[in-house]
């Protein structure tokens, strides 16, 4: 066992923790569906083999705030729970009660940040489900911690070698890397770039209107529409040409359309980055994502191209100095309604069937997403099949849930817009009803 402290993003994730932790907000979850002959003890194995491949997932956690150390336990065997709903009458939806009741779950991180579960749907239908507190792992992680179980697991069957790579840096390591990052001359860089860049930003100020959750309803807002297949290959073109991601492609349709909601033309959004700067860390699992402030000048005349390489620009600088999270930089940095930078969220997560099963085939996220709200106001981009999916969640109590649609079905018809004719200016991709003056 070692002691150690605490990354940065662990220590500020703990304070959300004192506030969220009732919600489940930091839970997090991985799943598969086992379809076939199950071979429980070849998957205890594996997922022992997993545990001490990564030593995060053996990693609890003590004291609270600036007292608060990570304990690093020593490999040893992993129980895994066990249910049976084969008997419910509708056993499918009895697991997905079950994977929404472990998400809504809180964890004792003092003890274990990880709940295993092994959900029996039928005879050769079976649903493992991996729950951890946030302090151990983010997306990317999950997506490394689905990899090594399908291998490991498959290695144990085949009493072969699985494959894996190496693991660089473990989390404990990476740590220490930052810590080192975010001293002296380092700390100076990092903060003199945020400080500059975000002078006189404020978060954009949306329309509030308070609804206390009716009867049976839930606290939050979620409307999800579908962006269709022309417009996503126009897009994804479209970003090829300008030689970047689909990433600020898609942030600047949010912006353009943020900008005809507020009439700010200076608009300042978070989002969350992987952090993986070092590629010590590209197999390791933990919790390394940090949120960025994305700022851009919006100048609605030009053709909507140049509101694209503008972004581009400005997610590459913010790229370049990401080790520093925004909750590190001086108070009053950039100025919020409600005193939160974070307000106001952009994703463009890799799939919204995110989690593949032991063999390969793949489970909706859609629900954990749902169970996963974090922000006030939060939008998501994602791919499936061959369209892009818009969905946004927000709090009920402060947007209105016909405006929320209202909202959504415009990000679609601004993406249509400019995946049609990205030489317009950029206000006149706004549909003509919605456009300011």
């Amino acid at each position: 066992m070692v002691e150690l402290p605490v990354s940065v993003g662990q220590r500020l994730l703990s304070l959300m923790d004192h506030y969220l932790g009732e919600e489940s907000a930091l839970n997090e979850q991985v799943l598969w569906r086992i379809e076939g002959q199950l071979d429980a003890g070849a998957l205890r194995v594996a997922l022992t083999k997993l545990v001490a491949r990564h030593a995060a997932l053996r990693t609890a956690f003590v004291g609270n705030g600036r007292r608060l150390r990570q304990v690093v336990h020593e490999p040893s065997p992993v129980a895994l729970a066990e249910a049976d709903v084969t008997g419910h009458a509708d056993p499918d939806t009895a697991a997905r009660e079950r994977v929404s009741e472990e998400m809504r779950r809180t964890i004792d991180a003092a003890t274990s940040p990880i709940r295993p579960l092994l959900i029996r749907i039928a005879p050769a239908t079976h649903l493992f489900v991996l729950t951890m507190h946030h302090f151990v792992t983010d997306d990317w992680s999950n997506g490394l911690l689905s990899r090594d179980l399908r291998r490991l697991y498959a290695a144990e069957l085949a009493g072969a070698d699985d494959g894996l790579p190496a693991v660089g840096w473990q989390y404990a390591e990476w740590s220490e890397w930052q810590r080192e990052r975010l001293s002296g001359a380092g700390l100076r860089e990092l903060t003199e770039y945020w400080r500059h860049q975000l002078d006189g930003a404020r978060i954009p100020e949306l329309p509030e209107r308070a609804s206390a959750p009716g009867e049976g309803e839930q606290p939050w807002v979620s409307v999800e529409l579908p962006i269709g297949p022309e417009t996503t290959r126009a897009l994804r073109d479209l970003a090829r040409r300008e030689r970047t991601t689909l990433f600020p492609v898609l942030l600047s349709v949010f912006s353009l359309l943020l900008h005809d909601e507020t009439r700010q033309r200076d608009i300042t959004v978070a989002s969350l980055f992987a952090n993986r700067g070092s590629p010590q860390v590209a197999d390791s699992v933990g919790f390394f994502v940090t949120m960025l402030l994305l700022r851009t000048d919006l100048d609605r005349d030009s053709p909507a191209r140049e509101l694209v390489r503008a972004t581009r620009k400005t997610v590459l600088a913010a790229l370049r100095h990401q080790e520093l999270p925004y909750q590190l930089l001086p108070p009053g940095t950039i100025s919020s309604r409600t005193g939160r930078a974070d307000d106001i969220t952009f994703q463009l997560v890799g799939s919204l069937k995110a989690r593949e099963d032991l063999s390969g085939a793949e489970i909706d996220d859609m629900e954990g997403m749902l169970e996963r709200r974090r922000f006030a106001f939060e939008f998501v981009v994602a791919p499936h099949e061959d369209r892009l999916i818009a969905l946004l969640l927000c709090d009920r109590q402060r947007f209105d849930a016909d405006w929320a649609a209202r909202f959504v079905a415009g990000y679609v018809a601004v993406a249509d817009a400019l995946a049609a004719d990205p030489d317009r200016p950029a206000g006149d991709l706004l549909a003509p009803q919605r456009r300011t003056t």
